[in-house]
């Protein structure tokens, strides 16, 4: 059997408030934040679901898996997301995609709508160019999409969601002797500067939900 090549990862959570995006309470109340997340959400699936690669949108929590079945795209395959805490549970994601036979593993959240389009491809061809490992950097520290041809769990050993895990990162990339490209900076939507970002970057055709909640609540938008 030939061996599947190009896989996309999604990690994502329910939009359970008080449980996604609380670094943005305030200014936004719990229910505006998960209203916000999903909007987002909702968006980046949308963005990747001709992607000509195979998907999966990792879910959390397991008992929520009735929602993400009826809101996203038949072409996701869901599964659970599987682990203690984050670093776990990307370990996890890609030894169990490395042992289905994919050897280009791409994984990015769901915090970063505006996203460039350019972003998921550039990665797959990074590593069908030879790159062990890529990264898209955060402009808080961390990273908002890596790319693996194999699974390296030491790259996940270190304390992750802090201003250090990109640079920790990279120093365990050299210590492992991996070759690493870095994709230009992005962002996540966490904090309420990241609000105002998102206004001046939104695309009708990209983030229509994200735009329209964001219009509607006139959040970020100097109102």
């Amino acid at each position: 059997m030939t061996a599947r090549r190009d896989l996309l990862a999604l990690f994502a959570k329910a939009p359970v408030p008080g449980q996604v995006k609380t670094r943005l309470c305030p200014p936004l109340e719990p229910s505006q934040a998960a209203e916000l997340y999903e909007a987002m959400l909702l968006d980046i699936l949308d963005q990747h679901r001709a992607e000509p690669c195979d998907l999966a949108l990792w879910h959390t929590p397991a008992a929520t898996a009735d929602w993400f079945r009826a809101a996203a795209p038949a072409a996701y395959r869901l599964l659970a997301q599987q682990g203690s805490d984050l670093a776990a549970r990307m370990c996890h994601l890609f030894r169990h995609h490395a042992d289905e036979g994919y050897t280009r593993m791409v994984l990015r959240g769901t915090d970063s709508p505006t996203l460039p389009a350019a972003r998921v491809p550039e990665a797959f061809a990074a590593l069908a160019s030879g790159a062990d490992l890529v990264l898209c950097p955060d402009r808080d520290g961390g990273y908002n999409l890596v790319g693996l041809c194999r699974p390296v769990d030491a790259l996940f050993e270190l304390e992750m969601s802090t201003a250090s895990v990109l640079e920790g990162t990279l120093g365990r990339a050299r210590e492992l002797g991996l070759r690493t490209e870095l994709l230009a900076a992005h962002h996540d939507v966490d904090t309420e500067a990241d609000l105002a970002l998102l206004s001046a970057e939104l695309c009708a055709s990209r983030t229509p939900r994200t735009q329209a909640w964001l219009a509607k609540s006139r959040v970020g938008m100097g109102a």
